[in-house]
C-alpha cells in the first residue's frame, strides 16, 4: 500500500515485459493478422474500396489464435452486419424526418440489444447492430440525404465483411491454427519438459530447475483450455473424448510429477537409471494417445530390481502408476459426466434486475455521449458514441479495465499515426511505402493483442485507432485534427461510461470471485481427502483429473481477482487490503497443490516397513483428514464473507508440530508442510462485525472478495 514510488514502477516495468515475452504461437498468430492487414489494404488501395478502416477493424477483431473461434467470430459478423442493415433501414424508413423519435427508437432498440448482451453469450451478436444504431446518429444529424447514409452503411458492412472473409482464410491457410495441432504442440512441449528431466537423472547430469507453482498454473491453464477447443472441434464421439481427457489429464500428471523429482541422483543405482530410461521411453507412446493414433499401452514391465529402485524414488513410481493407469483404463466404463448445456436464457431472465439495470446505465452513457457531441457541436468526436458500448462489461472491475486498455490503445494507436503522418508520409509514394510505414503498427497491435486478457484489448484498439487515422482517406493525408478528434473523443467517452457504471448501480463481481474462492477450496480439500494408495486405474486418472481441475480454477480466480481489483473501492483502505489478503490466499493455495503433489508422488507403491512407521503414517493420515476438515470450513466461511477459523489453523499447526518420528516416512513430513500451510491460510483483518454488515447488503459493492 505504501511502496515506494521507484518500486511500483520497477513492478509495472517486470509486469509488462512478463506480457510481452514470446510464447509459443504468439509470432505465427502476429504474421498472420499482419499478412490478413497488408492483404485488406492492398485490395482497398487498388480497387478503390471505400471504409478500408474497417476492412482492418474486421481483421483485427476476426483473428483469433484458432480457426474454430475464427469461424464463430466470423459467423457472428457477417449475422451482425445482417440484422444491423435490417435495423438501420428500418428505423430511417420510418423516422428519418422526425429527430425526436428517431432518437427514442434507437434507445429503445439500443435497450433491448443491450439487455440480451447482458443475459447470454449467445446473444453478443447483437452487440453490432447496436454499435451502427447509437453510431449512425451522428451522421443522420449531418445531412439531410438517407441514400447517401445508406449507400455508407453498405459500403462499411461490405469492407466489414471481406475484412473477415481475408481473416478467416489466411486462418485457414496456416495448419497451426487448428485446435487438435495447438493442442498436440503443447502437449508435446509439456512431455518434452518432463522427459528432459528424465534422461538428465538417468545422464547423472543435474536437471533444469523445477517449475514455479505460477509457471505450474499457466500450464494447466493453457492445455485445459486447448482440450476444450479441440474438443469443439472434432466429432462427439463420448468414448474417445474422455479417453482423451484422460490421456490430458496423464500428461498434466507427469509433468506435475517430473517436476517434483529431484535436481540429480549421483547416488542411484544402474536398476533405477534403468527404469527412468524405460519411463521416458513411455512418453511418446502418450503423446501419440493425445494425437489419437493409437491407444496407449505400456511397452515395458519392471523387472524385481526395477520395482524396488521405483520403491525407492516414489515420484517414479508415481509416473509409473499413472502410465499404468492409462494402459487399464476403459473409457466405455467410465460413467457419463458431461456438463449439461445452459439454457439460451437464464431462469432468472426477467427476474433478476441485474440485467435491465446494465441495459439501462449502458443507454445512459451511450445517451450522454450524444448529448455532449450535440452540445459541442463537435464532428470529430464521434468516438464518444460507440465506447459506451465498446467498454460495456457485466461487472465494473471488468468495464474500468476495458475502458483503460480503451484509453491506453487509443493513445498508443494515435502517437503512432502521429509519428507516421510527420516523419513517414511526406516521404512516400507508393503502396508500398504505405505498407512498410503501417505494417509495423499493425504486428505490433496483434503482438499485444496475443497476450492475455490483461492486455488483449489494447492491441486491438491501438491497432485500430492507427487504422482510422491513416486510411480515412485514399492516399496521403496530412490532417492531423482527426487524430486528435477521435483521442479527445474517446477521452470524454471514457469519463462519462467511469461515471456511469461507478455511481449508478454499480455491479461487483467481488461476490461471484468470493464464491469461485469457497469452491477453489472445496475442490482442493477433495484432492487431499483423497487416498494415497490409488490402485485402480479409475481412480488414478480421477485423481489426475481433479488435479487439473484445482489448477484450472486457481487460475480462473486469479483472474477474476484482477479484474475485482481495477473496482474503485479496492483500489485503497480496507477493501484493498482485502484484495491483497486474497492474493495470499492463492499463493498459499498454489503451494498447497505442489505439496500435494509431493504426497501423492510418496505415497505411491508400498509404504516404507521401518519401526514406527505404521504409527507415523496413521498420525499423518489423521492430519491429513483435519486439514481437508479445516480447508471446508476456511471454504464455508470465505462464502459467507465471515472470519476464517484462526483457533482451528491454530490447532492444526500445534498438531503437526507434534508428529516428528526420526525414522518416519517422508509422506509424513509432506502432510506436515501441507498441514501448516492450510494453517497458514489469511484471515481478515476487517473486524468479523463491520464483515458481516457488508454481507447484509447483496447489492453493495464493498464486499470482500
Amino acid at each position: 500500500m505504501n511502496e515506494p514510488i521507484a518500486q511500483r514502477l520497477a513492478n509495472r516495468w517486470d509486469w509488462l515485459a512478463r506480457e510481452l515475452t514470446p510464447f509459443p504461437g504468439r509470432g505465427q498468430f502476429t504474421l498472420r493478422v499482419t499478412l490478413a492487414c497488408a492483404i485488406a489494404i492492398v485490395i482497398s488501395e487498388t480497387f478503390q474500396v471505400p471504409q478500408t478502416a474497417m476492412s482492418l477493424v474486421a481483421v483485427l477483431f476476426t483473428a483469433q489464435a484458432n480457426i474454430t473461434m475464427t469461424r464463430v467470430i466470423f459467423v457472428a459478423l457477417v449475422v451482425a452486419n445482417l440484422i444491423a442493415i435490417a435495423l438501420y433501414v428500418t428505423v430511417l424508413q420510418f423516422t428519418f424526418d422526425y429527430p425526436l423519435l428517431r432518437i427514442v427508437c434507437s434507445s429503445i432498440i439500443f435497450f433491448a440489444c443491450m439487455f440480451c448482451v447482458r443475459i447470454s453469450k449467445a446473444f453478443y451478436v447483437l452487440l453490432g447492430p447496436a454499435l451502427v444504431l447509437l453510431y449512425a446518429q451522428s451522421f443522420v444529424d449531418m445531412t439531410g440525404q438517407a441514400d447517401y447514409l445508406v449507400r455508407q452503411l453498405l459500403w462499411a458492412a461490405l469492407a466489414i465483411t471481406y475484412g473477415s472473409v481475408i481473416m478467416l482464410l489466411v486462418n485457414s491457410l496456416f495448419s497451426s491454427t487448428h485446435p487438435e495441432r495447438q493442442l498436440r504442440a503443447e502437449v508435446h512441449r509439456q512431455l518434452e519438459r518432463a522427459a528432459d528431466r528424465l534422461c538428465r537423472l538417468v545422464a547423472n547430469e543435474p536437471a533444469p530447475p523445477a517449475l514455479s507453482p505460477q509457471a505450474l498454473q499457466q500450464q494447466v491453464a493453457s492445455l485445459q483450455s486447448l482440450l476444450d477447443f479441440a474438443d469443439m472441434a472434432r466429432p462427439k464421439d463420448r468414448a474417445s473424448n474422455v479417453y482423451r481427457q484422460a490421456c490430458v489429464a496423464a500428461v498434466s500428471r507427469a509433468q506435475h510429477i517430473c517436476n517434483t523429482l529431484p535436481g540429480e541422483l549421483a547416488a542411484a543405482s544402474p536398476a533405477l537409471r534403468r527404469a527412468l530410461g524405460r519411463l521416458q521411453a513411455q512418453l511418446p507412446a502418450l503423446e501419440a494417445a493425445v494425437a489419437g493414433e493409437a491407444a496407449f499401452r505400456l511397452a515395458w514391465e519392471p523387472d524385481t530390481d526395477e520395482r524396488a529402485a521405483l520403491t525407492a524414488l516414489r515420484p517414479a513410481n508415481d509416473l509409473y502408476c499413472t502410465l499404468e493407469a492409462i494402459d487399464h483404463f476403459d473409457a466405455a466404463a467410465m460413467p457419463d459426466q458431461a456438463a449439461a448445456k445452459p439454457p439460451l436464457l437464464p431462469p432468472d431472465t426477467f427476474a433478476n434486475p441485474a440485467y435491465v439495470r446494465f441495459a439501462l446505465k449502458v443507454l445512459i452513457s451511450g445517451l450522454l455521449g450524444y448529448f455532449v457531441y450535440n452540445s459541442l457541436q463537435w464532428a470529430g468526436i464521434h468516438t464518444i458514441l460507440i465506447t459506451s458500448a465498446l467498454v460495456a462489461m457485466p461487472g465494473l472491475g471488468t468495464s474500468v479495465r476495458q475502458m483503460t486498455l480503451r484509453l491506453y490503445g487509443a493513445l498508443f494507436g494515435s502517437l503512432a499515426a502521429l509519428l507516421v503522418f510527420l516523419i513517414v508520409m511526406p516521404r512516400i509514394d507508393t503502396i508500398v511505402g504505405l505498407l512498410l510505414a503501417t505494417m509495423p503498427i499493425m504486428a505490433l497491435g496483434a503482438w499485444v493483442a496475443a497476450g492475455s486478457e490483461r492486455m488483449a484489448y489494447m492491441g486491438i484498439q491501438g491497432a485500430a485507432t492507427a487504422a482510422l487515422a491513416l486510411f480515412e482517406h485514399f492516399g496521403p493525408s496530412t490532417d492531423l485534427t482527426e487524430i486528435r478528434d477521435r483521442m479527445v473523443g474517446i477521452l470524454l467517452g471514457v469519463c462519462l461510461c467511469w461515471v456511469v457504471y461507478a455511481f449508478i448501480w454499480p455491479d461487483s463481481e467481488h461476490d461471484a470471485t468470493r464464491s469461485k474462492l469457497a469452491a477453489l477450496l472445496r475442490s482442493l480439500a477433495q484432492l487431499v481427502r483423497a487416498p494415497l494408495r490409488q490402485d485402480e486405474p479409475a481412480q488414478q486418472i480421477a485423481y489426475a483429473q481433479r488435479q487439473m481441475q484445482c489448477w484450472s480454477s486457481l487460475n480462473e480466480c486469479d483472474m477474476d481477482l484482477e479484474r475485482v481489483r481495477f473496482e474503485p473501492q479496492f483500489k485503497h483502505g480496507a477493501m484493498a487490503q482485502l484484495a491483497t489478503q486474497a492474493d495470499a490466499l492463492l499463493a498459499v493455495v498454489r503451494e498447497m497443490l505442489v505439496e500435494q503433489d509431493r504426497i501423492h508422488g510418496q505415497a505411491s507403491g508400498t509404504p516404507i516397513a521401518a519401526p514406527g512407521a505404521d504409527a507415523a503414517l496413521a498420525s499423518a493420515g489423521t492430519l491429513r483428514d483435519e486439514t481437508a476438515a479445516l480447508i471446508e470450513h476456511y471454504a464455508a466461511r470465505v462464502a459467507r464473507g465471515g472470519e476464517p477459523p484462526s483457533a482451528g489453523q491454530a490447532e492444526l499447526r500445534a498438531h503437526a508440530r507434534r508428529i516428528t518420528p526420526a525414522d518416519a516416512p517422508p509422506v509424513v513430513a509432506h502432510v506436515q508442510r501441507l498441514a501448516c500451510l492450510a494453517a497458514d491460510l489469511p484471515g481478515w483483518t476487517r473486524p468479523a462485525a463491520e464483515t458481516d454488515s457488508v454481507t447484509a447488503a447483496p447489492t453493495s459493492p464493498r464486499k470482500a472478495p
